[in-house]
């Protein structure tokens, strides 16, 4: 067994006293972090963190699966047979595991990205073998049949109509997706595209299950009160007979010529809105901090450059925000404004261009920087004070990138970043020549 023991109390407290002042650093309770983690002989990875606080457990299992491993005309069949992973097993009927939860007084879900699918269970403490036993048996012995599976497939379609189809951000998401991917593993959203879910039959979920539901490509995730000791054994018992597979993998890189794509989306929507989607590195890339640490002082902070010119000033916009995707293939940043009227989206495009030209060619100052800092380690410091967010943040830098020490590189890399590492950036990621537009405009 490998102990993973950052030093995470001290590495905190040096980051708070160099970016916040005393009172702030005297607020601020850190626990000493202890993440343990070990390999069974099949390949299977596992991170487990004792917090003895209250008498629950958070457990989860995390497979290196998600949308952009799917080949062409099968999009979405990640998120689809995550749908089918509730449906039973060949020792669990239908329904038996909401029965056998809810008896409990806990709860159980699922999530599926771009890069992973995650199974996680928050249950007492004592039912831990249980829901082992649950996702031991879901790994390996998955029920897939035909009559449930059309059924879900007409649930996935109607998710797909309530979330994309009927959203505004979403159609527009989707269209400059598919302008700034195209012909490769990002090319769509998660769910995938509605042709192509009809398309997936039983056999195709089988063989994404059996390529990808495999020990060695999955990571065990555990929380809170329980000992390193009984994870390790429970672990061995419903998990250490399954053997590893060989992995398959499509995923495909966009290439893509640098050139502005700028698109016109109609949608029944009251507002327009600009998306704006930027090329950027993977997720574990040395910029990806600075990148957050930009578009903070670009548009996301209440005192952001974009939110106080065209928002404060210039009244030209309602909101403005951003988000970087962090995938473990070169994935995109992406940024919207909502201007007033469709009349205003030549004034605000323009505008925005102009801030970050300004800062290309002039930079920031370093009260901007201290105070996106500041904002940013605090945050994280919160968040991660929940051990199962933190021992999850772990997981995933491992799964990911096979590095689970990412997290706490990427705080150390946040304290050296300077002024002139936030002017590179802009000018490296943030120009029109590397972006598609989407302009979504109301249809009257």
């Amino acid at each position: 067994m490998r102990r993973i023991r950052h030093k995470y109390l001290l590495l905190v407290m040096i980051l708070v006293l160099v970016l916040t002042n005393a009172s702030i650093a005297a607020e601020l309770f850190i626990p000493q972090v202890d993440v343990a983690s070990f390999t069974l002989s099949n390949g299977l990875r596992v991170f487990v963190m004792e917090d003895h606080s209250v008498p629950l457990v958070e457990f989860g299992i995390m497979y290196k699966v998600g949308s952009i491993d799917e080949r062409p005309g099968f999009t979405g069949i990640s998120h689809f047979l995550e749908h089918t992973m509730f449906l039973g097993t060949s020792n669990l009927a239908k329904g038996r595991i909401d029965e056998l939860i809810n008896s409990i007084g806990g709860n159980y879900n699922a999530v599926t990205s771009f890069d992973y699918t995650y199974y996680y269970f928050e249950v007492p403490a004592s039912k831990l073998e249980l829901v082992m036993a649950i996702e031991s048996d879901r790994m390996g012995n998955l029920l897939i049949d035909p009559v449930d599976i059309n059924r879900e497939r007409e649930v996935i379609k109607q998710e797909r109509r309530g979330s994309i189809e009927s959203n505004p951000v979403n159609i527009g998401l989707e269209q400059i997706q598919a302008v700034a991917f195209a012909n490769s593993s990002l090319s769509h959203q998660v769910i995938g595209w509605s042709e192509d879910l009809d398309r997936i039959s039983d056999a195709d979920l089988v063989a994404h299950y059996h390529n990808f539901y495999a020990p060695n490509n999955a990571i065990v995730v555990v929380a809170g009160d329980v000992t390193v000791g009984e994870v390790r054994e429970l672990v061995e018992k419903y998990f250490g007979h399954y053997q590893p597979k060989d992995v398959f993998r499509r995923i495909s890189v966009a290439e893509y010529n640098r050139g502005e794509v700028v698109l016109e989306i109609p949608a029944y929507t009251n507002i327009p809105i600009t998306l704006m989607l930027y090329r950027i590195p993977a997720g574990n890339h040395p910029d990806l901090l600075g990148i957050s640490v930009f578009l903070n002082i670009l548009v996301n902070n209440a005192s952001s450059r974009v939110k106080q010119e065209l928002q404060n000033n210039l009244q030209l916009i309602i909101e403005t925000g951003a988000f970087p995707y962090e995938i473990r293939v070169p994935g995109f940043a992406l940024v919207y404004t909502v201007p007033i009227t469709v009349e205003f989206i030549p004034y605000v495009q323009a505008t925005f261009d102009a801030l970050i030209d300004q800062i290309i060619n002039e930079g920031i100052t370093q009260e901007e920087l201290d105070a996106v800092k500041k904002a940013t380690l605090k945050n994280l410091i919160f968040l991660q004070r929940d051990a199962a967010s933190l021992v999850r943040s772990i997981a995933l830098g491992a799964l990911q990138y096979d590095n689970p020490n990412l997290f706490y590189e990427q705080m150390e890399v946040l304290n050296s970043l300077t002024v002139e590492d936030i002017q590179a950036i802009a000018a490296k990621y943030f120009t029109s020549d590397n972006r598609v537009v989407g302009n979504i405009v109301p249809i009257y």
